[in-house]
């Protein structure tokens, strides 16, 4: 099993273990109408049940809805429901870190860090054959990306002085 594991991750799954073609669930409805209905399984995460991939994908949910970069769910689902084609396709390390230079303040926010899981340095280069995000275009458009919904959160120093100065100041009598 350690074989595989490491198989796994020094090919990309490319090594004709066995894969299988379903229809993204219902309960991923982060990766409903993203261009296509089928995922491969096992996906780029090592989930090998829907029951897995579902548990997994559903902590996700929610910073995928909080449109904090443009491409969270295209990368997100790239990796929980990738296409079903005759190989996986990995995001790109751009679009690895465009989307965790926009989405970990917000996972930051929640006591989240960015996980190790998702380490940009596992994906591949953009020369290489992988799914680039449009982050060119948006440079040389000079768009804004979104700011994360919870951008103005107090660092986590802050947080407890806040939550102590109210504390000591309901726990006196005026």
């Amino acid at each position: 099993f350690a074989l595989i594991g490491f198989l796994r991750e020094a090919t990309g799954f490319d090594i004709g273990l066995s894969t299988k073609c379903v229809v993204i669930p219902k309960e991923m409805n982060m990766c409903h109408k993203i261009g296509y209905s089928e995922m491969r399984l096992p996906n780029l995460m090592g989930h090998t049940s829907m029951a897995e991939v579902i548990l997994k994908s559903i902590t996700w949910q929610h910073l995928a809805h909080t449109d904090c970069h443009p491409h969270v769910r295209t990368f997100l689902c790239s990796l929980f429901a990738p296409i079903c084609l005759d190989t996986f396709i990995h995001p790109c390390r751009s679009m690895c870190v465009a989307v965790r230079d926009s989405c970990a303040p917000v996972l930051a926010c929640h006591g989240h860090p960015w996980p190790d899981s998702l380490d940009c340095d596992r994906f591949p280069a953009d020369e290489d054959m992988c799914l680039a995000s449009l982050t060119k275009e948006y440079k040389y458009s000079h768009k804004v990306l979104p700011k994360p919904v919870c951008q103005t959160c107090p660092a986590v120093e802050e947080f407890f002085t806040h939550k102590r100065v109210l504390e000591v100041f309901c726990d006196n009598n005026f």
